[in-house]
């Protein structure tokens, strides 16, 4: 008896741990099959709480989850790189992508810069038809080649004005004025009506315009809003300094994106080009009413005459040749081709709008 009983003991043993090794095994393979998570960070600008930073710093990191089952995390902090330095940032691979506006490269890349053209882009839905009909495949091209970067979205800031601490009714206005500009190409068409295009990073504009280093600046309205420029800022000027939107895209480092698997690249693309369209809608969707909102809080809007706003096109008119010129310098051949392509597009939208 007592040996069966060791028998027994020793069967139910070896049951035990082959049960454990089977269940083990499962486990391991479970394991190994499981794909490992993927972290992305992107950067993201201080751009303020009704759209830009609530989409992409709380919306997209969720969309993306759940548009990848989890496999791809997206961190969107606000300012963790410099915003000049964003583009040679994603280029190395120090972060994954980006949020950012275009003016701030048009030093080196000035290709992204067409919008602040004086004149090009008239209304706030310009911008977004135009790209994605046009100017998309030459941004992709230029920025593959020239930093390994893949666009994946377009953004913007629409209803571009020049917000100033004084009214500047008269192109004459503009002389001694100190105007903060986004970028190379505002600044120039600043200097050509006897003002002072002042160059301050965007993390600095805020204080520059309250402690008076400026009279004001150029940005789109629901971010002047938002922001708090409208506090120092009473009065929107309404000149065509630069388009009525600000160009802005969403990038990302072309090793980051060539080493996802295959079945999330398409995904990826999706989500981050919905994003932009989604941040674009918003901001458009919004500046009607922030421009009542403003008005009946005490901001002024100040519509120049017809003749001014001729005569300012008319003195700004070098800051189309400038671009080209830059353009060609820094590699971008085909940006005269690619100005022609948007304004034949922007004459057939416009016509359909009638």
């Amino acid at each position: 008896m007592k040996r069966k009983a060791w028998l027994s003991v020793i069967f139910a043993a070896c049951f035990i741990v082959t049960a454990i090794c089977f269940a083990l095994g499962h486990l391991s393979i479970a394991a190994q099959k499981k794909p490992k998570k993927i972290v992305w960070t992107f950067n993201q600008m201080a751009l303020g709480k009704w759209c830009d930073n609530k989409t992409f710093g709380e919306w997209l990191p969720k969309r993306m989850a759940k548009a990848t089952g989890g496999r791809l995390e997206l961190h969107v902090p606000i300012n963790l790189v410099p915003v000049p330095d964003v583009l040679h940032a994603v280029r190395d691979g120090m972060i994954q992508g980006a949020i950012a506006g275009t003016p701030y490269y048009s030093g080196e890349w000035p290709l992204g810069s067409f919008y602040a053209i004086p004149g090009v882009l008239r209304a706030d839905d310009e911008y977004p038809a135009v790209v994605n009909a046009v100017v998309w495949r030459y941004w992709e091209k230029s920025l593959r080649q020239k930093y390994n970067i893949r666009l994946m979205g377009i953004d913007h800031w629409p209803g571009i004005n020049v917000y100033c601490n004084q009214p500047i009714r008269t192109v004459a206005d503009f002389k001694g004025k100190k105007l903060r500009g986004m970028g190379y190409y505002d600044s120039l068409a600043f200097e050509a009506l006897g003002a002072a295009g002042i160059s301050i990073p965007w993390d600095e504009a805020f204080l520059a315009v309250q402690r008076h280093v400026v009279d004001g600046l150029v940005t789109g309205l629901v971010v002047y809003d938002s922001m708090g420029f409208s506090e120092y800022c009473k009065y929107i000027n309404q000149w065509p300094i630069t388009g009525s939107s600000c160009a802005a895209f969403i990038i990302v480092n072309g090793n980051a994106f060539d080493s996802l698997p295959d079945e999330l690249k398409p995904i990826v693309k999706e989500v981050l080009k919905e994003a932009g369209e989604k941040n674009c809608a918003c901001k458009i969707s919004l500046v009607a009413s922030t421009l009542e909102s403003l008005k009946k809080r005490g901001i002024k809007v100040i519509k120049p005459s017809p003749s001014e706003i001729k005569k300012c096109l008319e003195l700004t008119k070098s800051v189309r040749s400038t671009w080209i010129k830059q353009c060609e310098k820094s590699g971008s051949p085909e940006a005269k081709q690619m100005l022609e392509e948007v304004e034949a597009f922007l004459r057939e939208y416009r016509a359909k709008k009638k």
